[in-house]
């Protein structure tokens, strides 16, 4: 089975400061327009990020 390919939308909601272990979600769109939500908690927001700004884990 092929990937399901989504485009970031610049979109990212994040969690409400009430509730904490709610995911960040990051909004996406799929070559057709559909809607696509990805769903990151703490460690997964955390891990996403550092290899954003350091590819090469330096």
């Amino acid at each position: 089975m092929d990937p399901l390919i989504v485009r970031w939308d610049r979109t990212v909601i994040h969690p409400n400061p009430d509730n904490p272990d709610d995911p960040t979600i990051v909004c996406c769109l799929t070559d057709d327009g559909q809607p696509v939500a990805l769903l990151l908690d703490d460690e997964l927001r955390e891990a996403l990020g550092l290899q954003l700004i350091d590819p090469e884990g330096n």
